[in-house]
């Protein structure tokens, strides 16, 4: 393209094709270890928070699991507000959608399994999610397990924590990188998404009541989740304007059309993020709960929590895998009631069940 034509054109334009020029180089030199990037889009999935991430940090610590949570349920709820707002491209339906090439510049590059989401991708969900996620995980870890340990002395408190730091903003990188890779974002949409991860990363780490939830509270939340949500969307249709406008582009321009999954439309994170902030807050103020805080911790139990709540985590993927979607209405309520059930029984009826039979009462 020629330069003059280059300096015509806005700001978005020119990080659009920033990005693709970025994107191709990315899949030629990193070619060789493809695998590798492409996997880590998908151990860094949203699906991985709620079913793998928020039991293993419950299990460590019960508090740093429920604000890992709550981390990813804001998360989701503020992405798909956000996402409707900025209307973003997805570079693998821009470069075939964009006047900007013709048949002979058009560049071709891989699509893979992950790549055809079907949401807008301003900003980026993943980067969100996991800077979030990650940036309450590291916090924890180093307070409630480096900081405040009695073997370490300092200099080695200072060393575990810079190790920890290190490897949040490694793995951040690598995301950064696997969404460049597998055409999901831009450049831009990335950056948009590591900013506003930082700041629910630490409304959710550093809010105090989050943690200690009533009933009553618990369902104002998910109401308020969900109110916001569908006031949105029926703004949205009401001025003319399609919600579910990139749907039909991603099936256009998928390399596969099976490749565009269900669960990452907008009903379902609806029925995410709303199920899963009404599961935890109903946990977090359970009789159950409560005996579990005031129990002596115990090295054993922590193992146990942790691998029977990775289990429960795998066991609820594989049925939310295998609901039935034909019909969307049965597929969405069973999908709510899965959300609700999953925060509740890690955050309050595992560790009570563990606590029950390990001191025989």
């Amino acid at each position: 393209m020629e330069e003059l034509a280059v300096e015509t054109l806005s700001v978005s334009d020119r990080w659009s094709l920033k990005s693709v020029e970025i994107i191709s180089s990315l899949q030629h030199h990193l070619e060789p270890y493809e695998s590798w990037v492409v996997y880590a889009s998908v151990f860094g999935d949203n699906r991985e928070a709620f079913t793998f991430f928020f039991p293993l940090l419950a299990g460590l610590a019960n508090e740093l699991g429920a604000r890992a949570l709550w981390a990813s349920i804001f998360v989701e709820w503020s992405n798909l507000l956000l996402k409707w707002m900025f209307k973003g491209d997805r570079p693998y339906w821009w470069i075939g959608e964009t006047s900007l090439y013709n048949d002979e510049t058009r560049p071709e590059l891989r699509q893979f399994t992950n790549t055809c989401e079907s949401g807008p991708g301003t900003p980026s969900g993943h980067l969100m999610l996991n800077v979030a996620l990650f940036y309450v995980a590291t916090k924890g870890i180093s307070k409630l397990f480096i900081q405040k340990s009695t073997k370490l002395s300092l200099c080695q408190k200072s060393i575990l924590s810079a190790v920890v730091y290190t490897g949040f903003l490694l793995w951040i990188g690598v995301i950064f990188i696997s969404r460049l890779y597998i055409q999901a974002h831009f450049i831009h949409q990335n950056i948009l998404g590591v900013i506003i991860g930082l700041m629910v990363g630490h409304m959710a780490w550093s809010t105090k009541w989050l943690v200690k939830l009533s009933k009553v509270w618990a369902v104002v939340v998910a109401c308020s989740l969900i109110g916001t949500a569908v006031s949105t969307y029926s703004l949205l249709l009401s001025q003319g304007l399609d919600p579910l406008w990139s749907l039909p582009l991603a099936l256009k321009h998928c390399a596969h059309s099976e490749y565009v999954k269900v669960d990452t439309q907008v009903f379902y994170l609806v029925m995410r993020f709303t199920g899963s902030a009404l599961g935890l807050g109903l946990g977090l103020s359970s009789d159950q709960r409560y005996v579990v805080l005031n129990a002596p911790r115990n090295f054993i139990r922590t193992i146990l929590t942790i691998k029977g709540g990775i289990l429960i985590g795998k066991m609820a993927a594989m049925i939310q895998a295998n609901l039935p979607t034909d019909d969307m209405v049965l597929f969405l309520a069973l999908s709510f009631g899965l959300n609700i059930a999953l925060p509740f029984i890690i955050i309050a009826l595992l560790p009570h069940f563990l606590l029950t039979v390990y001191y025989g009462n």
